[in-house]
């Protein structure tokens, strides 16, 4: 089932950042430009989350999450507020009106999927975590495995990519990874180097050795700043340092990669 997300919000440039952020995502996105809007919009949508700015034009955004709290229909639906102001009187307002977070602008696209996966419950179970089987469609998926031995950005990684362009593989360390390799190969890898058992530049290195899998397209994600001066660094065709903002990882991903429809 489709996450339902409300973003209220009167600023449009804002609207348009958030919307980028989502567009990738297999979340559905409804907008609302001022507090009233957005109140009548949540009774009619229901949606499992809502986005809401703190000064809107006609009702303050704390009031709306008073009004949508006092709301028997509306009440148990997660709340965060997006806001500029960082004084610590308006968060304290945020959550003493019923907010379940404060997020603060210029909003992080990494930090606003990581807590609407959270406070939406779709994080995955074992099972589908292990291989998610993209849905039908007459437009070849992107083939993307998914390598970290951390399991939250496993679910925030393979959770971004849309299943309707994307079919996803994870693998939670370099073993697994190439045991994927051996029987399915990906159009691109995005691959930890510090993991487990096997690090990411031993899979790298077995990947530009091998005939089959050479070609693949390798999108390294590590934390670790002095990966980026080591020799098998000049394998990747991309190398990202944590933590990485999700949509520009998507869009690197397509350009490595033949365009979808």
């Amino acid at each position: 089932m489709t996450t339902k997300i409300l973003y209220v919000e009167d600023d449009f440039n804002n609207v348009r950042l958030v919307r980028k952020m989502f567009k990738l995502t297999d979340y559905e996105l409804y907008e609302a430009f001022d507090g009233n809007t957005g109140f009548e919009t949540a009774l009619r949508v229901k949606p499992d989350i809502i986005l809401m700015d703190v000064n809107l034009p006609d009702v303050n955004g704390i009031d709306v999450v008073a009004y949508l709290k006092q709301s028997p229909s509306l009440c148990h639906i997660p709340v965060i507020a997006l806001t500029a102001d960082v004084s610590q009187d308006t968060y304290d307002a945020c959550l003493e009106a019923g907010c379940a977070g404060v997020i603060h602008k210029p909003v992080s696209r990494f930090l606003l999927l990581d807590t609407v996966r959270r406070l939406t419950d779709t994080s995955l179970t074992a099972k589908t975590e292990e291989h998610m089987i993209a849905v039908n469609s007459n437009t070849p998926l992107k083939k993307v495995l998914i390598v970290d031995d951390n399991p939250d950005l496993r679910v925030i990684f393979a959770r971004t990519f849309d299943r309707k362009h994307f079919s996803v593989q994870v693998a939670t360390d370099g073993v697994q990874a190439i045991e994927s390799l051996k029987t399915s190969l990906p159009d691109i890898l995005i691959l930890d180097i510090n993991m487990p058992r096997l690090n990411g530049f031993d899979v790298l290195r077995y990947v530009r050795e091998n005939q089959a899998t050479k070609d693949i397209k390798v999108v390294v994600v590590t934390g670790n700043y002095m990966a980026m001066q080591a020799p098998e660094a000049e394998y990747a065709d991309l190398l990202l340092i944590k933590p990485v903002d999700i949509g520009d990882l998507i869009t690197l991903a397509q350009r490595l990669t033949p365009a979808y429809v």
